[in-house]
């Protein structure tokens, strides 16, 4: 799927999402979108299944078929192979269709068919053409959570029906391309819906949902150079996300897992169907993994495991637990306020020889005492299983801000000596007031895990003895070691900086209430950071299309004409002297700082073949891959020369202010795209695909009198000073305004 038809999906989804907004919590309208959606995919599934049995029929559509000799055949092959059976009648276009009501049907008067009871019937028939049959357990009462006679859905009959019908409509417009065989439509849509209940249901979500980027670690980790995974295991499986997300590093044999939240379960087996997994190659079962474990005796290849953090269980209060295998070994239960490690001992019971085990937990079971003390001393030296402790970023997870770890274990270890320890506690961006990890964060932390080497304040590997010697506190800061001082803090600096920027802030917004007045611009008063970029991508467009003129020399007409980059750019062909910092382009940032974008250091052993940037320069990336879709340019505002991967194209503008309006031009807007588009169709997908030279031959309309570019980049400037000093930190802001000062005045 490309991303614009992943964009799409995903604005359909979340339309279908508002028509339930407001009327119920989003845990509530889940279990109804969830539901139909899995709905849909029976459906699906079943009709091309049966198409395929009709392809030497006279009737080839099985919506059509009517002989019940035919359907009787249909129905035997179904729940061989498919583990359920759908009549014509119940499929989900033939229910749609009896609704007749329109996605944008907004009468009131309008219900269109009355539904509610059939659909209920077809529900319940669905659950009951699995009884007797080997999917019986993994159908049984799978849409419980779907009550159509909620009033939360409208207080009558008739409201509710037509809900439902406009519901259904929205679904059935989608094509999930079930047809094809390497498209994950439907998986991708659930997946995707799963994450935006999550985003809105606070502590709730933690009971269903790990983040995506979390689960790509746990699940890279354990399939660490393995193709093939025989059995996978999640104690606390939550929506069975994090199985699925072992599927997508190596071939799994059979998933195996236990949830104890119902509503939740019932998501795992529709997740694990969702994504084609037969229901032959999967064991969900619903139950209090601590007290009541489901798959005794059994052993598993690769265990992940996100269990709720801190959870209470029953401890020494039920006499049982003293002499389960799982526990009595260790010389102590995990406390009853806290059962992290009755989490972690239930896992390496269940970890087979050749296993690797990665659980989520809270930073507290490095180096709680008491019990807790005593079950870690066994782990490292009776079993010396702890093969990583890897410290991730606070405020990942829904529900909680907290700052959590990853502890692997692994029974043959092959590194017995040591632990590796791995802070990666500052690798992460913001988005939406959360911190979320990158790719690049993610393979970071997978490839030090995987080169076992110690990385200046990032990782360290420490022996065993060590930790002994610490008396086997984990906590990562004792290993992996930040600077010995803090960093003193120059008052004289620091008072200096609050005074050029209060000024520069007043001059600021003086010059642009100057600039609206002379060219009837509504001024950008306040404080809002994204009405501001708003406002500043709607002066590019305005620009652009003439609405707006900054001429100084408008009698002589406005004019713009195609201009070759060539005429306007040159190649830089500065190569590196050795003693620049290395630089790297960030998606939100521009140009950093590769230490400060990564947290170390990704360069090459030699850096002689990068290229040098000057202040002014433009840096492109040349390939459509990224955050950078069609090679979009961010100009440089370093104040000394730095060096950039040959990988970016490095160009310098016959004058500043044109650079800087490229590069908002560039930014602002989607001509970029529209540029761009003709020369990347050239390449291959995910490569480099754009050449310095046919990036410089291509044209793009510009204004024909230089002063207007000038005054277009120092109107612009000003607005995104004012941005920078309410997103930026000070010193930040001070250095991004030093530089446009400093390059408009060289204009003037």
């Amino acid at each position: 799927m490309t991303e614009q038809e992943k964009q799409k999906l995903e604005a359909q989804l979340w339309k279908i999402a508002n028509e339930l907004r407001g009327k119920m919590d989003a845990d509530e309208f889940r279990d109804y979108i969830l539901g139909f959606i899995f709905y849909k995919y029976l459906s699906e599934k079943q009709h091309l299944f049966a198409n395929k049995l009709l392809e030497t029929e006279a009737t080839k559509d099985y919506a059509l078929v009517t002989d019940e000799s035919d359907l009787d055949a249909i129905r035997e092959e179904s729940l061989e192979k498919l583990g359920y059976f759908l009549h014509p009648d119940e499929l989900f276009s033939a229910i749609t269709k009896k609704g007749n009501i329109k996605i944008d049907e907004d009468d009131e008067e309008a219900t269109g068919n009355f539904i509610l009871e059939d659909l209920h019937s077809i529900l319940n028939a669905i659950e009951q053409s699995t009884m007797g049959n080997e999917s019986e357990d993994d159908f049984n009462k799978l849409f419980e959570d779907i009550d159509l006679t909620s009033t939360k859905l409208g207080r009558t009959p008739a409201a509710r029906n037509k809900l439902i019908a406009k519901v259904l409509a929205h679904l059935d417009a989608i094509d999930f391309q079930l047809d094809q065989i390497e498209a994950d439509v439907l998986g991708d849509a659930y997946e995707y819906l799963i994450a935006q209940f999550a985003s809105g249901a606070g502590k709730k979500a933690g009971e269903f949902y790990t983040p995506q980027q979390v689960s790509r670690i746990l699940a890279k980790v354990v399939t660490l150079r393995k193709d093939q995974i025989k059995t996978a295991y999640d104690p606390t499986c939550g929506s069975g996300s994090l199985l699925l997300r072992i599927a997508k590093e190596a071939e799994v044999g059979e998933f195996f897992g236990q949830e104890l939240n119902r509503t939740t379960y019932n998501l795992a087996r529709m997740n694990m169907i969702l994504h084609d997994v037969h229901f032959s190659r999967f064991d969900i079962q619903q139950e209090d993994t601590l007290e009541q474990p489901q798959h005794v005796g059994m052993q598993f290849d690769a265990i992940v495991a996100n269990p709720p953090f801190s959870a209470k269980w029953k401890g020494r209060d039920n006499p049982l637990n003293e002499t389960d295998d799982r526990y009595s070994r260790y010389g102590a239960l995990a406390p009853a306020s806290k059962a992290d490690f009755a989490f972690v001992q239930h896992i390496i019971h269940h970890m087979s020889d050749n296993s690797t085990a990665a659980i989520v937990m809270p930073h507290g079971v490095l180096f709680r005492s008491n019990a807790e003390h005593t079950i870690r001393k066994y782990i490292i030296d009776e079993l010396n299983y702890l093969d990583a402790v890897i410290g991730l970023p606070s405020n990942l997870f829904y529900g909680t801000n907290k700052e959590v770890c990853i502890l692997v274990f692994k029974k043959c270890r092959e590194h017995d000596e040591n632990i590796l320890f791995i802070d990666a506690s500052e690798e992460y961006d913001v988005e939406a007031g959360k911190n979320s990890l990158s790719d690049i964060h993610v393979q970071n932390i997978v490839d030090t895990y995987d080169s076992r080497e110690g990385i200046d304040r990032f990782s360290s590997v420490v022996d065993v003895s060590t930790i002994k010697e610490n008396d086997y506190f984990l906590n990562i800061a004792r290993y992996v070691l930040k600077p010995e001082f803090e960093e003193k803090i120059d008052l004289k600096n620091t008072s200096k900086i609050l005074s050029e920027l209060d000024l520069p802030q007043q001059h600021i917004e003086k010059k642009i209430k100057e600039f609206c007045q002379k060219y009837s611009i509504p001024e950008p008063n306040g404080q809002n950071v994204p009405l501001l970029e708003s406002f500043k991508r709607g002066c590019v467009q305005s620009i652009v299309s003439g609405e707006i003129s900054l001429s100084s020399a408008n009698e002589k007409g406005r004019t713009w004409e195609n201009t070759p980059l060539s005429k306007i750019l040159h190649e830089h062909k500065l190569r590196s002297t050795g003693n620049e910092d290395v630089y790297s382009v960030s998606v939100h940032k521009g140009l950093v700082n590769q230490i400060e974008h990564l947290g170390r250091s990704y360069s090459a052993a030699s850096t002689d073949h990068y290229n040098r940037v000057q202040s002014g320069d433009i840096v492109y990336t040349k390939s459509p891959t990224g955050g950078f879709p069609y090679g979009i340019i961010k100009q440089s505002f370093v104040s000394t020369d730095v060096i950039v991967s040959p990988l970016y194209g490095v160009f310098r503008p016959v004058s500043k202010a044109l650079g800087y309006w490229l590069n908002t031009y560039f930014e602002y807007t989607t001509n970029t795209n529209n540029h761009l588009r003709p020369i990347i169709q050239k390449g291959v997908k995910n490569t480099i695909s754009i050449t310095n030279d046919g990036f410089l031959n291509s044209e793009l309309i510009l204004p024909t009198d230089e002063q207007e570019i000038i005054t277009i980049s120092k109107f612009l400037s000003l607005v995104e000073m004012k941005i920078n000093f309410l997103k930026y930190k000070p010193d930040t802001a001070l250095k991004l305004q030093k530089f446009l000062i400093n390059f408009l005045s060289e204009e003037e």
